[in-house]
């Protein structure tokens, strides 16, 4: 073999152990060159619908499942009802004064009086009846009242409003068709679980006071004589 073609061949035997090498260093070399998949997707970010979804604990509140809780029995009086009736209440602290006669001039056939005194209650029920004269009320402000101008009037409220009815402008006036000595007027009295004028409450009345309307000590065939006057 000549020493040209020697040569040849030891270059074509170099060339391809260089190719071999070549050959085999690429996918090492491509490997180091390219991007790292693990390295991108290493802290992925949430999806909308992870963070959107509830944790199973977390809120153990939200996934109770709720419970009922107890009513009071409770039971209303009757006077807490504002459509009950009103009814007499007991009391001992219950006070009701009026005189026990009333003069006036034989021929009078009317009659006015606020001689009353009163307490002792919360509400007040006054039954007043006549048994010839017809009575009403001066004033009926901040009261209940039935039978105005007629022989049995009630009156009902707070102490204080069914007292000033009774005395404010000269209190209750009694009217006569005749001539009013000789009559009488009867009160009763009671206290109330609220103000009410129903007369059927009188019946239960814990007090009851009776006036007596009489005459003056003169009589209608009374004379008035002029007296005179002298001079000095």
């Amino acid at each position: 073999m000549s020493p040209t073609l020697r040569k040849l061949v030891k270059r074509l035997a170099l060339l391809a152990a260089v190719g071999v090498v070549i050959t085999q260093m690429l996918p090492s070399l491509a490997d180091q060159l390219s991007p790292n998949p693990e390295v991108a997707t290493a802290t992925p970010t949430p999806s909308l619908e992870a963070s959107s979804s509830p944790s199973p604990t977390a809120s153990p509140i939200s996934s109770a499942t709720p419970v009922a809780e107890p009513t009071a029995d409770i039971t209303y009086a009757a006077t807490d009802s504002p459509t009950a009736k009103a009814k007499v209440l007991e009391s001992n602290s219950l006070v009701f004064r009026v005189p026990n006669s009333l003069q006036v001039d034989p021929r009078a056939r009317s009659l006015r009086t606020d001689a009353f005194a009163l307490g002792g209650a919360q509400n007040i029920l006054v039954c007043i009846a006549s048994s010839k004269a017809n009575v009403s009320l001066a004033t009926t402000a901040n009261v209940l009242s039935e039978g105005q101008g007629s022989r049995s009037l009630t009156v009902s409220g707070t102490t204080a409003a069914v007292l000033s009815a009774l005395t404010s402008g000269q209190g209750i006036t009694a009217v006569s068709a005749g001539t009013i000595a000789g009559s009488a007027m009867t009160f009763r009295v009671a206290a109330v679980s609220k103000p009410s004028a129903d007369v059927e409450l009188c019946n239960e009345a814990k007090i009851t006071r009776s006036t007596a309307i009489t005459a003056l000590g003169i009589d209608l065939n009374t004379v008035k004589i002029p007296v005179k006057m002298g001079k000095k």
